[in-house]
């Protein structure tokens, strides 16, 4: 378990003695792909770290339809927000691939958080959550082709491994629409295809398309 734990962003550089205090209050399962995690409105004990698979957050529609809102990936946490409000979960975790993933106890897990690191680290994470947010609401004052651009400039995690449908919803936009802007962009040089990710190969060029 400890050794799962040193996996996670949170536990970094973290004493045995501490971990070991951790795992005990802590447990791995092991998720299929398509696999919830937990639903919008379901209230539990725990938070989550993940020792390696991809997991997404997502809203629904009225009609039921996924609305994609984050991605989570090796050694990220996610479901702490929610325990340190006292609230139910705001949005479902679905697993995108095969996951291994930590469950910690929350309330044997809150006598660590006023504490440094972790104290820090939280504060650190939570302020760059309301942050990518804020940034990422700027999208809806761009058109489509720009939309793209914003987004591979200051969130290119988004283009890493993620089906191009879940992040057309998340732009919102259709994916043929997604599909025909990276194409152009491909075509002229300014990112390319690498192991099933989107990188940015000419930085200035895609920055003077925004401005």
């Amino acid at each position: 378990m400890i050794k799962n734990l040193k996996q996670i962003s949170l536990f970094f550089n973290i004493d045995d003695k501490t971990l070991e205090d951790i795992a005990s209050f802590s447990k791995i399962v092991d998720y299929k792909k398509d696999n919830i995690i937990f639903y919008e409105g379901e209230k539990n004990n725990f938070f989550y770290g993940i020792v390696y698979g991809q997991v997404l957050m997502y809203d629904s529609d009225l009609k039921g339809n996924i609305i994609p809102k984050n991605q989570f990936g090796c050694g990220d946490i996610f479901g702490l927000i929610a325990k340190i409000q006292n609230k139910p979960f705001c949005l479902s975790a679905k697993c995108m691939s095969e996951c291994k993933i930590i469950k910690i106890d929350y309330e044997n897990f809150k006598t660590y958080i006023s504490n440094p690191p972790f104290s820090d680290r939280i504060i650190k994470m939570l302020s760059n959550q309301i942050m990518q947010e804020i940034e990422f609401n700027k999208l809806q004052k761009y058109d489509t082709t720009k939309r793209v651009i914003y987004t591979l400039l200051n969130f290119p995690q988004k283009f890493v491994k993620k089906k191009k449908y879940m992040l057309a919803k998340e732009l919102n936009m259709s994916p043929e629409t997604l599909s025909r802007i990276l194409s152009k962009l491909k075509n002229e040089g300014i990112i390319c295809y690498c192991d099933k990710s989107i990188k940015v190969i000419d930085y200035k060029k895609l920055k003077e398309m925004i401005d």
